[in-house]
């Protein structure tokens, strides 16, 4: 396995990259404004019923949706944290066992020498 600073790296700059650069340069995250829903909302579909086209729960609809259009790049970064933790894990077991593997071996060697 690659050792923890350099999955942490990686992954830290991969998430970087997608949620905030690319976004950014791009306006991205004009698309999560309230405005920019709520726009949406009334000029797409001026002509239907329902509850996010009454204006008393205009408000929870569009807040419904910015967590809708938010939840891919909230799944990136829990994704991205968890190989973090994962490769932490794994760099301390590793680490615990190739001191334990050294460990033995010199033990060994000063056992033949007795």
């Amino acid at each position: 396995p690659l050792p923890f600073a350099e999955t942490c790296f990686i992954t830290v700059m991969g998430i970087l990259v997608n949620l905030i650069i690319v976004p950014l340069v791009g306006d991205g995250w004009v698309i999560f404004s309230y405005e920019r829903i709520k726009e949406n909302l009334s000029v797409n579909n001026a002509d239907r019923e329902g509850p996010c086209f009454d204006p008393e729960y205009q408000d929870l609809c569009i807040r419904m949706l910015q967590w809708n259009t938010s939840l891919p790049a909230s799944s990136i970064l829990f994704i991205g944290l968890m190989i973090i933790i994962a490769s932490f894990s794994s760099s301390t077991s590793f680490r615990r066992n190739y001191t334990t593997k050294r460990l033995v071996r010199v033990l060994t060697m000063q056992q033949k020498k007795d």
